[in-house]
């Protein structure tokens, strides 16, 4: 047991002035070896191919909208037995639950029957969830991003081309910019910015997205020819956008039925209860003659070549207001629907990143360069080298890259150039 030995290392390491009661040095143990299962649970994600992992056992539900807590008396997450795993931690031992493969996997269900509660456990699953949560072994593809609609979004140079073309007044989305995006196109921004950050997983809800960007029905398209539509949808270039980027898909449907015609899996949430119905789904699409309608086409991978250019040095007032605004300077940066942003430190420090980055930035410095330059350095050196030790505004916790290049997309005052 490898794991145990390193874990009572790390207990034994502890200073002697720290001293710890019985029941404290249980928790601790306790809390050292689940972060140890979990990092297994996440090594084996990538061994077998999935895109996620839920715990049979597990409780999904939380306790309201505003509680992380467990729902008490909720229906604990049963795994379909045709998607059942099983999976051998150092510390928990056998635990079985449903793998999601990678791919495009649909989440259909009625109403208040749990496909929004399904894909919030996955979406909080690219953190490590501690004892008593109720998600312990809830775990996804830690790139993951959930994308939405976002009205009004500021967009900078990027090339929304595959989705967005041949506009009336005949302006370049291949290095899009917009002070004030609709949905359909910031959404499409969106999840452009979320391939260049790296993202393997994209989670969407139907119930936040924009229609016209999710499908065009039959109807419509006879009335408005795709030669008078910019608008590409999403299930046009889903299968094409998985086999050309290996980017994976988990998408709650509620009525857009052409979904199933593309998707690898279809789970169906029923009282709490998954049901795989991946056959009978298909079954229907074949019946219903949509079955083969959207091919796997190529799709032209977007330019990710964004640059940063530098901005005149000097002092910056940093802020940071809850999980929704960063500050800089007297500029509010509007990352409320970066909804996997969890705690307030993450925005704190995503403050003091976003002026290290102005000050550092070097000559039209490519945007993946500088943010993993950045990163390298914090891995190295801690946070302490990018974060003074003095900064206000709470106690700093190190967000991904993936809201990193979400906030620096918001910023608009960030000189992003092609």
């Amino acid at each position: 047991m490898v794991h145990f030995k390193c874990q009572c290392l790390r207990l034994q390491l502890l200073p002697t002035s720290y001293d710890l009661d019985t029941k404290n040095k249980k928790y601790l143990e306790q809390a050292i070896f689940l972060a140890d299962d979990q990092k297994v649970l996440r090594e084996e994600l990538k061994k077998r191919n999935l895109t996620a992992f839920v715990a049979d056992g597990a409780v999904l539900p939380r306790e309201s909208g505003v509680s992380d807590r467990p729902m008490r008396g909720a229906v604990p997450f049963a795994s379909p037995e045709s998607m059942r795993i099983e999976v051998e931690l150092p510390h928990k031992g056998k635990v079985t639950g449903m793998g999601i493969p990678e791919g495009i996997t649909v989440i259909v269900g009625g109403g208040y029957h749990g496909k929004s509660t399904l894909l919030k456990a996955l979406e909080q699953g690219v953190y490590n969830h501690i004892c008593g949560d109720g998600r312990e072994y809830v775990v996804a593809d830690n790139s993951g991003m959930k994308i939405r609609a976002e009205d009004g979004r500021n967009v900078l140079h990027t090339d929304i081309s595959m989705f967005i073309n041949h506009l009336p007044a005949g302006q370049d989305t291949t290095d899009f910019s917009s002070e004030n995006a609709s949905g359909s196109t910031s959404q499409a921004a969106n999840l452009i910015e979320a391939a260049e950050a790296g993202a393997g997983l994209l989670l969407l809800d139907e119930d936040t997205s924009a229609t016209n960007f999710m499908i065009r029905d039959k109807v419509m398209a006879r009335l408005v020819s795709d030669e008078k539509e910019p608008i590409t949808t999403l299930l046009r270039h889903i299968r094409g956008i998985y086999r050309t980027l290996g980017i994976s898909f988990v998408i709650v449907v509620g009525s857009s039925g052409d979904y199933l015609s593309v998707a690898d899996f279809v789970l169906q949430m029923d009282h709490y209860k998954v049901k795989d119905v991946t056959k009978e789904a298909k079954s229907i699409c074949e019946e219903c003659g949509i079955a083969g309608q959207y091919p796997e086409n190529e799709i032209t991978v977007p330019a990710f070549s964004r640059k940063l250019k530098p901005v005149k040095p000097g002092r910056r007032k940093i802020k940071s207001m809850g999980t929704d605004t960063v500050l800089i300077d007297r500029e509010a940066i509007d990352v409320r629907y970066l909804e996997q942003l969890s705690e307030n430190g993450q925005t704190t420090a995503l403050a003091h990143m976003m002026s290290w980055i102005l000050d550092n930035v070097k000559a039209e410095e490519d945007i993946q360069h500088i943010i993993e330059r950045m990163y390298t350095i914090i891995e190295k050196r801690g946070m302490e080298a990018i974060i003074p030790a003095s900064c206000s505004g709470g106690h700093p916790v190190l967000p991904r890259k993936q809201e990193l290049y979400a906030c620096l997309s918001r910023y608009r005052s960030a000189k992003i150039v092609r």
